[in-house]
């Protein structure tokens, strides 16, 4: 069984194909502010690279956020057509419970602007707080209150080094029931900041 996993709500172009939950390929990039230009021919680059035919995808596991207004719009909108189209199971994952390390508590982080954090924390498949946006000052000091979590995410902004985990195999992980989408036409982006 195919999956096509899908991610575009931070500055990386992130897509992924597995066979029967392995990862076979994947293409992980920056692509900041170019990722409507890229992801379909990087999409297709990749599918044909692997002999596929797009109508042998079987699922697609795609964020849908926090992040990038536009970034998430990108990813999320493949997803739909495909799904609709192909009328195949699409998942749709937080796009900071992809940064995490699936071994310790993990503190996931994207730069939100504006001296801003998207923040979440999960333990495994468990979450400890919710998706949200905190100052960059309640993030550090959280992190310095959690001193044995795994901070996580491209965290260069906060002048910390962050883990940076495998997304797509975190996909495959927190693929599950509770966030199949069960109406493609509904799936909506999350965004955290309006």
């Amino acid at each position: 069984m195919y999956s096509l996993l899908l991610d575009s709500a931070d500055k990386y172009l992130g897509i992924g194909i597995s066979l029967n939950n392995e990862i076979i390929d994947k293409v992980y990039f920056e692509a900041w502010q170019r990722q409507s230009e890229l992801m379909v021919p990087e999409l297709e680059k990749i599918i044909k690279k692997n002999n596929i035919d797009p109508k042998s995808i079987n699922e697609i596991i795609v964020t849908v956020g926090p992040g990038s207004y536009t970034g998430v719009r990108i990813a999320l909108t493949i997803a739909k057509i495909y799904a609709y189209s192909l009328n195949i199971k699409c998942y749709a994952i937080s796009s900071l419970n992809i940064l995490m390390n699936p071994n310790r508590p993990s503190i996931c982080l994207m730069n939100a602007r504006s001296n801003r954090s998207y923040f979440g924390v999960y333990d495994n498949k468990n979450i400890i707080e919710k998706d949200q946006v905190l100052t960059n000052e309640n993030v550090k000091k959280y992190i310095d209150e959690h001193k044995d979590f795994s901070v996580c995410g491209d965290t260069k902004y906060l002048g910390i080094e962050g883990e940076r985990n495998d997304i797509f195999i975190n996909m495959l992980r927190l693929k599950s029931e509770e966030n199949e989408v069960k109406n493609i036409l509904s799936l909506k982006a999350v965004y955290l900041k309006d």
